[in-house]
């Protein structure tokens, strides 16, 4: 493998299941992980810049981009035990995970299972890892009226999951007016992943709790999470309670690494040099 070129590459986690992942670089490892439905390639920007110090690698997990597409294991639980033989086939050490949305439930579900002795540092991206409660005071995904609407009237086709994240990325993921070029290419990298993986792993994360699980390896390692400006206000104070040896960092909508790829990247970039 050339150091100074992307490689798409497949490597199987279990039986009749095969990761797509991209990678460029070489030294320490970086592992991206990208959010429901979304393909590593999201994080193209961050495996440019990355990969000039590290090596940097960007999956599509179970059922997302170019991956399997299973009828099971479409779960988080099963992502994390698919990233544990991905890091372990690779013959990967001090490594550091960064997940995005629902790509952080994959960090804490490997953390879960596996531990974090292979880990150099967590870097979460704009999600709970309590997705659903009753108490306004805590971070989540909406209420449960809002979470089942989607559930049950939209993630139903793939016009409708297309409908959703249309309206996510206008309202919630980018904070610029989006071009319809720009648009169209955000929604075609989500459509790679069938609409019937993107419900079940919509609800499996919605019921999801990784609280006890993110605490715990912020006490092990050193662990950062950026958070979206729209719901700093409440996120941050509940990262800072509940998470409490986890740093945070407010900047731009839930796409804000997409949206700001230079700020993003330095915050990143000082994080990794004070571990």
């Amino acid at each position: 493998m050339s150091k100074d070129r992307l490689e798409s590459r497949f490597f199987p986690v279990a039986p009749g299941v095969e990761l797509h992942y991209l990678e460029k670089g070489e030294g320490k490892p970086i592992v991206f992980i990208p959010g429901l439905t979304f393909p590593g390639e999201i994080f193209k920007a961050q495996i440019a810049y990355f990969s000039r110090r590290y090596r940097a690698i960007a999956i599509d997990p179970r059922g997302q981009g170019y991956s399997s597409k299973t009828v099971d294991g479409n779960d988080y639980m099963t992502h994390g035990k698919d990233l544990a033989a991905l890091i372990e086939g690779l013959g990967l050490e001090d490594v550091v995970l960064v997940g995005w949305s629902t790509g952080n439930l994959d960090v804490w579900s490997y953390a879960k299972q596996f531990g974090s002795s292979r880990l150099r540092a967590a870097v979460t991206i704009d999600m709970s890892p309590l997705p659903l409660s009753p108490d306004p005071q805590w971070w989540t995904e909406g209420t449960m009226e809002e979470l089942s609407e989607a559930a049950t009237d939209l993630l139903i086709s793939p016009e409708g999951v297309r409908a959703f994240f249309s309206d996510y990325a206008e309202n919630v993921m980018i904070q610029r007016r989006m071009e319809p070029e720009e648009r169209e290419y955000i929604l075609d990298l989500s459509a790679r992943t069938p609409h019937w993986i993107c419900k079940a792993l919509f609800c499996d994360a919605i019921f999801s709790n990784y609280l006890g699980t993110a605490a715990q390896l912020a006490s092990e390692i050193p662990c950062l999470m950026f958070i979206a400006e729209h719901w700093a206000n409440i996120a941050r104070p509940f990262t800072e309670k509940h998470i409490p040896g986890c740093s945070s960092f407010v900047l731009g909508g839930h796409l804000m690494f997409y949206e700001y790829p230079e700020l993003w990247n330095a915050v990143l970039e000082k994080f990794l040099n004070t571990i």
